[in-house]
């Protein structure tokens, strides 16, 4: 499979998608069929490592493929895009983690990774415990990818700091939290670690992880910086609820009437206004796509890790920007949209509902990213340092 075949194999199942997409949104998980569907069409495995089985491909497979998914659930695209990243960085791990994880060259990874529990080393691997939000699509992951903050470091004569590591999800519980405004669809509950034994092979630094300066053997995809990977994949996804959006507001829209004045709603300036602006809004961030991609491939080609921080910085800004494009989008349409569009049967109030929550995602935070573009531009160091 190649790029080209990849978003070939998504359009291909966004019907089947469409049609799951409710029962995901009433589950509050993905639909079973939803699931069968994306690892049929070979999607589960864009990142997966060759020598398991996998394509192996360069992010520009997965942001697009993504993208594409979208026009059929958002959650079915989130879950894709969140387990498809986490699939990119356990790529990195040692060959013995890779052969239990890539056992099914197809497996969806879920997990967060924000590190928000702790690991404390152990004489034979670490002791993992916590409490971690927003894990999407662990209903349909045997394995999990966690961060944590190491404690007790100052005993470790090689302390880690942050650590990454990964655990079957039948060592951990699954607390479901997951009632949310929208992405209800993704599943994305709570998980609890207490005690936790985890062998040293499935534990990795953070930072030498998400950088790609580790010492284990990988191929260049696996050398891309995590973080910024991360930002532009969820750029892809919620991009694509946007079009999917403008294009239902766009059908609806030609068939409305104004139940007080008559005539045609299509015909409103004002609309037309609206439509005409979200229309450049959502090409801008469809063009920002498309350069994050081209970024990716030629850091893929160059292969010298770690990008330059001014890279990655731009990376993440760019997939920001087309975050705040697409919710821009959808605002300016939703707010015209009339009485009918308040209804849970409207895809426009779903969409509106899913891609405000997409936004919110923390490697999205506009402000913050915002700040640090601004900082690089005018000639200021970074302020913090960003994997």
């Amino acid at each position: 499979m190649n790029v080209s075949d990849a978003i070939q194999a998504a359009k291909a199942i966004v019907p089947r998608l469409e049609a799951s997409s409710p029962r995901s949104e009433q589950l509050r998980r993905l639909d079973d069929d939803a699931v069968a569907a994306m690892k049929e069409a070979g999607l589960a495995r864009l990142f997966t490592p060759k020598p398991f089985g996998g394509f192996e491909l360069p992010p520009r497979a997965h942001i697009l493929s993504c993208a594409t998914l979208a026009y059929g659930c958002s959650a079915a695209s989130w879950v894709l895009m969140v387990c498809g990243a986490h699939t990119f960085v356990v790529g990195r791990y040692p060959e013995a983690c890779q052969e239990e994880v890539f056992a099914d060259p197809d497996v969806l990874l879920a997990g967060t990774l924000a590190s928000q529990g702790t690991i404390e080393r152990t004489a034979d691997g670490w002791l993992l415990n916590g409490r971690w939000q927003f894990c999407s699509g662990v209903d349909h992951s045997p394995w999990l990818l966690i961060g944590a903050r190491q404690v007790k470091a100052e005993k470790d004569p090689t302390p880690f700091g942050n650590v990454h590591v990964v655990v079957p999800t039948a060592d951990i519980e699954v607390d479901d939290t997951w009632y949310t405004l929208g992405m209800r669809g993704t599943g994305s509950k709570d998980i609890v670690a207490k005690g936790v034994f985890v062998p040293a092979h499935r534990a990795m630094p953070t930072k030498s992880l998400f950088i790609g300066t580790f010492s284990e053997a990988a191929s260049p995809v696996y050398r891309l910086p995590v973080i910024s990977g991360l930002a532009s994949m969820l750029a892809g996804t919620v991009l694509g609820m946007a079009e999917r959006g403008f294009t239902r507001f766009v059908e609806y829209t030609k068939g409305r009437r104004d139940i007080y004045a008559g005539g045609s709603k299509a015909a409103n300036p004002g609309i037309q206004r609206r439509v005409a602006e979200a229309n450049a809004e959502l090409a801008a961030a469809r063009l920002l796509v498309e350069r994050l991609c081209d970024r990716w491939d030629a850091a893929l080609a160059e292969n010298r890790p770690p990008l330059d921080v001014s890279l990655r910085a731009q990376l993440r800004w760019d997939a920001a920007y087309v975050a705040e494009l697409s919710r821009r989008a959808i605002d300016r349409l939703f707010a015209v949209a009339g009485a009918h569009a308040v209804y849970d049967s409207s895809e426009l109030q779903r969409i509106h509902r899913d891609l405000h929550t997409a936004c919110h995602h923390a490697i999205m935070d506009f402000d913050s990213l915002a700040e640090l573009h601004g900082r690089l531009t005018l000639g200021l160091d970074a302020g913090t340092p960003m994997v």
